[in-house]
C-alpha cells in the first residue's frame, strides 16, 4: 500500500495556492476557483487543499510528512526564506526532521530516514 493523497484547509485559496507554488515549490496540478487546489509530487503522491467548510475540516490543524533527501539543505532554504519555523532540525534515533507552518498555521514536518 502507499499514500495517495492528503488534504488540508484553508481560509483562503488564492493565498494557500501562491505559498505552496511560489515559496515552497509545488508543482500546480489541479484547481477550481476558491474551493480547491491540488499539488502533485514525483512519486504522485498528492497534496489537495480545500476551503474550510464543515464543523471537521478547520485550517491549522492538519500535518503531512515530506520525506527530503538532504534535510540540512532544506532548513537552510527554509530559514533563508523566512518561512515560520515550527520546530527547528532535531536529530531522531531513525534519521532527522524539523517543520514549517503554512499560512493558515498547518505543518508541514520535513524528514529525512
Amino acid at each position: 500500500m502507499n499514500l495517495d493523497s492528503a488534504i488540508f484547509y484553508t481560509k483562503d485559496v488564492k493565498k494557500i495556492t501562491k505559498f505552496y507554488q511560489k515559496v515552497m515549490g509545488y508543482k500546480l496540478e489541479y484547481k477550481r476557483g476558491n474551493e480547491f487546489v491540488s499539488f502533485i509530487f514525483k512519486n504522485n503522491a498528492r497534496l489537495g487543499i480545500r476551503y474550510e467548510k464543515g464543523t471537521r475540516e478547520i485550517a491549522g490543524h492538519q500535518t503531512t510528512f515530506i520525506a527530503v533527501k538532504d534535510i540540512e539543505r532544506e532548513f537552510k532554504k527554509a530559514k533563508d526564506k523566512k518561512l515560520s519555523i515550527y520546530r527547528e532540525l532535531e536529530n531522531h534515533p531513525w534519521g532527522k526532521a524539523f517543520a514549517i507552518l503554512d499560512p493558515d498555521n498547518n505543518k508541514i514536518e520535513f524528514i529525512s530516514r
